[in-house]
């Protein structure tokens, strides 16, 4: 005779203690039934003994089966050694995410013609310590909890890593192993069956969604993107064989006001007054306004002022700081404000060593173009971050009308054309051309300022030639025409749909 419920009770034991080291959501065996149970006496024989001895072994080959590795589920990799790579094992991709959502994670996702922005996700935190396993974290965050979060004007494809683009079935899986040195992080990527894009827009956009997520860690500002097995990646037809900061993948060909400037004017003391926006006056576009309150002074000349772009000193909240200081501000307000809405993420405010001089310094996803322009009634330094890569060059910025929109001529014939210039005596040159490239119109006008360190900014009407009405989609080019020989300079080409 065997003792049944005994035996039952000693394997549950067993059980129990072999499944603890397993990551999930169990009730520990001190609070389980099993052990808040009436407490049993009995004698065993030897045959009981001996059925106990083998329902042992038996939990232990059962607990060390359930803890084994498994591919389709993510494995937490031990802190690697420096040098060493952190492998992240990845859930498949047709898999239901299993990430648990325990820290909010900043992440990036494209928008058709402008850089990436960013938001939080759900993400977890497996390391603290280690560069290289945080930036696995992000790309687990990325792959796999973003799907359901993503922005309303952006797009995901890193959703479709790990997956066919010619279509068909099959298992799909994705895994990465990250490596840190210096300030590069290298990612290879196992992928089964493969990235999952197609065509030069969509690699592309992927391209930045991965070098943008992966250079968030502090410290590492390029992202080398390979497969594994090789030292390069070809996501589609476009190849990745270096490593790529933000700044090679965010679409601006220009810089822009690379250069600090430095404008001196009016030194009498102002109160001084902030405010911003970001995407409000053009996709893309952030700006910041300070505004001034002379008094009784009435003063009228423009105001000082002294502004750099830099690399960010807190890397935690933007890779790029714009550091604006205003000499003559009477404030003393020192704040912190995080904004965290592409590309502005924090703004600071505070007081130099300077007598009554007043900084600025605001947080940026990157190092994009920036503009300066002084406005009056009331007075006002305006400091315009980025806009449509292909609307923005280093002289001309083109607001309005954006990339791509669409203007109905049936119920009006002209448009309204905005934006900022910085050009040889404020002359901007533009043209109109067909679906065939001829050009059907052109002009010129005037901006409110020439070429300064300053821009100017522009507002004017431009008419569609009565060819053009209805046609579909045409290209507005504006550009400077060189003093020198007339060439094109600081070229913009802006595709329009006229209905």
């Amino acid at each position: 005779m065997t003792n049944e419920r005994q035996d039952d009770e000693i394997i549950g034991r067993a059980l129990s203690r072999a499944i603890e080291t397993i990551d999930v959501n169990q009730t520990p065996y001190e609070r389980s039934r099993l052990a808040t149970g009436p407490a049993r006496r009995s004698i065993f024989g030897w045959s009981q003994l001996g059925f106990a001895f083998v329902g042992v072994l038996l939990a232990v080959a059962i607990g060390s089966w359930l803890a084994r590795p498994n591919e389709s589920q993510p494995g937490v990799a031990a802190s690697p050694t420096p040098g060493a790579a952190a492998s992240v094992p990845q859930p498949s991709a047709s898999a239901v995410p299993v990430v648990v959502p325990s820290v909010p994670t900043w992440v990036y996702f494209p928008r058709d013609g402008l850089p990436p922005v960013g938001a939080f996700v759900s993400g977890r935190q497996t390391d603290p310590t280690s560069r290289s396993l945080r930036v696995g974290d992000r790309i687990s965050a990325l792959l796999f909890n973003a799907r359901s979060q993503v922005p309303a004007d952006a797009t995901n494809p890193a959703a479709l890593i790990g997956t066919n683009a010619a279509g068909g079935s099959g298992q799909s899986s994705v895994a990465t192993t990250v490596t840190t040195q210096g300030d590069v992080a290298t990612v290879e990527f196992g992928l089964v069956p493969g990235w999952g894009v197609r065509g030069a827009a969509q690699s592309q956009a992927l391209l930045q969604q991965l070098v943008y997520t992966i250079t968030e860690e502090p410290g590492i500002n390029r992202a080398l993107i390979t497969e594994t097995g090789k030292p390069h990646a070809v996501i589609d037809q476009l190849v990745v064989d270096k490593p790529l900061t933000r700044e090679d993948v965010s679409g601006y060909t220009s810089r822009g006001s690379a250069d600090p400037l430095q404008i001196g004017g009016a030194s009498t003391t102002a109160k001084l007054s902030t405010n911003y926006s970001v995407d409000s006056l053009a996709p893309g576009l952030a700006r910041f306004v300070i505004t001034f309150d002379y008094g009784t002074s009435g003063a009228t000349t423009d105001p000082q002022i002294t502004a750099t772009l830099h690399p960010g000193t807190n890397e935690t909240t933007g890779k790029a700081e714009l550091e604006i200081t205003v000499p003559n501000g009477s404030d003393t307000t020192t704040s912190a404000t995080q904004v965290d809405r592409s590309p502005l993420r924090w703004i600071a405010v505070g007081q130099s060593n300077s007598f009554r001089a007043q900084v600025y310094r605001l947080g940026l996803d990157d190092q994009r173009p920036w503009r300066a322009m002084v406005l009056s009634n009331p007075t006002r330094i305006v400091i315009d971050i980025g806009g449509a890569p292909q609307a923005t060059s280093d002289r001309i910025a083109v607001y309005r009308p954006t990339p791509g929109s669409t203007i109905d001529s049936r119920i009006s014939q002209t448009f309204t054309l905005s934006g900022a210039a910085r050009v040889f005596e404020a002359n901007v040159a533009w043209r109109l051309k067909d679906a065939t490239g001829k050009m059907v119109a052109s002009g010129h006008f005037l901006a409110s300022l020439g070429s300064t360190a300053l821009w100017g900014t522009f507002d004017t009407p431009l008419t569609i030639p009565t060819s053009l009405m209805g046609t579909g989609p045409v290209t507005l080019e504006l550009y400077e025409a060189s003093p020198k020989d007339g060439t094109e300079q600081g070229l913009v080409v802006i595709p329009l749909m006229i209905r």
